[in-house]
């Protein structure tokens, strides 16, 4: 008897389970909260897909934009011209450089970095450069 009992409740549980589309009122209201996070979604999308737009056109404009090193933030295309034109590239200790961002002539990143002078001496120098289809343009 005490089996059977509990087999009418969950045949009960059940029966409830299955049918609860037919009983259960859905509320197909939005509330001001989703209506204010799908404009926000919306919105979000739109700046994505300009920044996508006019990243795109300075690409095809200035070339690939350069990938910093993780370390200090030198793009390659930098370090290349460092090691073509510094008297003494060994020498070189790279101290940071600036995100690169976009300018009027290429991709521009502002470099500050210790070389040796023509006495032997360390000097700080800080210098903008232009870098535009891979190569620097200074």
């Amino acid at each position: 008897m005490k089996i059977i009992k509990y087999i009418l409740i969950a045949a009960a549980l059940f029966l409830l389970w299955m049918s609860e589309p037919l009983w259960r009122k859905v509320n197909t209201t939005t509330s001001p909260v989703d209506i204010h996070v799908e404009e926000q979604k919306n919105e979000r999308a739109k700046l994505i897909a300009t920044e996508a737009k006019k990243n795109k056109d300075l690409e095809a404009k200035f070339g690939k934009k350069p990938a910093p090193r993780y370390s200090t933030g030198v793009p390659p295309a930098v370090q290349k011209y460092w090691d073509k034109t510094l008297q003494d590239p060994s020498s070189l200790e790279e101290e940071r450089c600036s995100p690169v961002r976009s300018g009027s002539n290429g991709w521009v990143t502002v470099c500050r970095y210790r070389v040796k002078n023509s006495s032997g001496s360390l000097e700080l120098r800080q210098d903008t450069y232009i870098i535009k289809n891979g190569e620097v343009v200074k």
